[in-house]
């Protein structure tokens, strides 16, 4: 029994021993977060190298976009070192490539008799990806110009091209911007715009425009205050609303208020579009012309359409 007693003494003495050198070696880690027992690999071998030639995967985008009677002139950046491919409805019409600064150009000719255009812009990276851009510059003929048989430049009487098209820059969910238009300028006063008004099939909509002063835009349908937002640093502004454009005319204000002073105020009337929809040889783009507007509907890649509405300084009506 004295025999007994001892072997099962030394027993427990011998775990005693063996969880207090557990218990200090837990202590002796880094002990900063939680289950950090054990200490970091030095071998440098089980750490990952990084891969040689990665680059990044952002699409390359569009700046700007200028026209010179039959030519254009597309600005935007880039992969410092990947191919840029324009196309239209995926066929390639011009290529270039991104330079050391992450910028790109590309010229290219367009018959301004055509239908009006979708381009899309393809990047392909040095290590091989693909990637195409969300953005679309579409390009719709002046419907109101001269015949293009006579001159490649007819100048109108205040000496501008009366054949520019409009160029309009989308992207998905996004407001739509306004490159070059076909009339004298945007509506506006004092520096206050509106440039587009973005919408789809369930009546979300988006407004923007710019100004030259800070302040807070407000936009009403009719008399009704709808929202409002402010002018960014970059004087830019704009507002998105979801399920808010009824069906019928109506007029679209959008005031700029100054120190709790209004500014200015620029109503234009409105209309939304026949609804598009997705049934077969539905047309991928339809455009509207107007004396003082025009509405271009447009399908999406993901499916589903967009509406923009452009509108001539003549569009303004009285408050």
């Amino acid at each position: 029994m004295v025999l007994t007693g001892l072997v099962l003494a030394f027993v427990l003495w011998a775990g005693v021993q063996y969880l207090q050198k557990r218990a200090s070696g837990l202590d002796t880690g880094s002990g900063s977060g939680i289950g950090s027992g054990t200490e970091a690999p030095t071998d440098n071998s089980t750490i990952p190298a990084p891969i040689a030639g990665q680059f990044d995967h952002s699409p390359a985008g569009i700046l700007s976009a200028t026209q010179t009677g039959l030519q254009f002139l597309l600005m935007g950046t880039g992969v410092s070192g990947a191919g840029i491919s324009l196309q239209s409805k995926r066929n390639e019409i011009a290529r270039t490539k991104v330079n050391a600064s992450g910028e790109w150009q590309l010229g290219f000719s367009y018959d301004l008799q055509n239908e009006p255009s979708a381009l899309d812009v393809l990047m392909v990276t040095p290590d091989g990806h693909q990637i195409r851009s969300d953005q679309s510059l579409f390009i719709i003929p002046n419907p109101h110009a001269l015949s293009t048989a006579e001159e490649d430049t007819i100048m109108s009487s205040d000496g501008s091209d009366a054949r520019k098209a409009l160029l309009l820059l989308t992207a998905p969910g996004a407001n739509s911007r306004v490159l070059q238009t076909p009339y004298d300028g945007l509506p506006q006063e004092d520096g206050f715009s509106i440039e587009v008004i973005d919408y789809d099939n369930s009546g979300g909509v988006i407004f923007s425009g710019s100004a030259n002063r800070h302040g807070k835009v407000r936009i009403y349908a009719g008399d009704n205050l709808v929202g409002e937002s402010y002018v960014d640093s970059d004087g830019r502004w704009s507002l998105i609303f979801g399920n808010i454009m009824p069906l019928g005319e109506y007029k679209i204000s959008a005031e700029l208020v100054v120190d709790e002073t209004s500014a200015s105020r620029l109503t234009l009337p409105f209309a939304r579009m026949r609804p598009l929809f997705e049934l077969e040889n539905s047309p991928k783009i339809l455009v509207q012309s107007l004396d003082d507007r025009i509405q271009i509907g447009r399908a999406l890649f993901g499916g589903g359409y967009q509406y923009s509405v452009v509108y001539a300084p003549e569009a303004l009506t009285e408050n």
